[in-house]
């Protein structure tokens, strides 16, 4: 009797909690809109990307939020389609590429021999709460060229954006994160580009 009374609980259970996971709504997953990089002369180099380095919070594929106090928090039922790592790396690569200035760009050193290298560091993306109201989509990240060869750093810069989202939505706030992005994103290509131009022309 009471191994029959065991079996029937345990039937239910299972048919509870697995009711609750079919009833649990898959997260909707975003990615980063590929900024557009103005055209140029083309740039002979062959150029690393290498994978982002992250500030606290945002070793994630969670999409961050910034409240009152400097606390962190993450959207419920969104992420992003990776870890936001290797998320930023592939997108700035596309864009590089897209661009046509570059002759290769690769993110895996196994690929090829790079010239040069970009290394990026992101200190914020997220949605900012803090100040009430709407949200307000921030991303600041730092970069620095280097000769691939001798690791001389050829330069280095910081580029920030933020953008309103024009409602609390999801949409809205994923919206404004890649126009921020996209914004800060440009300035490093085209600064960074810029540097390996001069670093070219410098060499016998």
């Amino acid at each position: 009797m009471r191994s029959t009374l065991l079996a029937v609980v345990a039937i239910a259970l299972t048919a509870c909690f697995g009711g609750l996971e079919r009833d649990t709504p898959e997260p909707a997953v975003y990615r980063l809109a590929v900024p557009e990089i103005p055209p140029g002369a083309p740039i002979a180099a062959d150029l690393l990307v290498l994978q982002p380095a992250l500030a606290p919070g945002l070793a994630t594929n969670r999409i961050a939020t910034v409240w009152p106090g400097n606390r962190i928090d993450y959207y419920a039922g969104a992420i992003w389609g990776d870890d936001l790592a290797p998320l930023v790396q592939a997108t700035l690569v596309e864009a590089i590429r897209s661009a046509g200035r570059i002759k290769v760009v690769e993110a895996d050193p196994g690929y090829f021999r790079a010239t040069h290298v970009l290394g990026v560091e992101v200190a914020r993306l997220e949605a900012d709460y803090s100040a009430g109201g709407l949200p307000v989509a921030r991303v600041t990240m730092s970069a620095t060229v280097a000769r691939s060869g001798d690791r001389k750093a050829l330069a280095t810069m910081t580029a920030a954006a933020e953008t309103a989202a024009g409602a609390n939505t999801l949409g809205a706030v994923i919206a404004a994160l890649d126009d921020a992005f996209g914004k800060a994103a440009s300035e490093i290509i085209t600064r960074a580009d810029d540097a390996l131009v001069a670093d070219l022309a410098s060499q016998p």
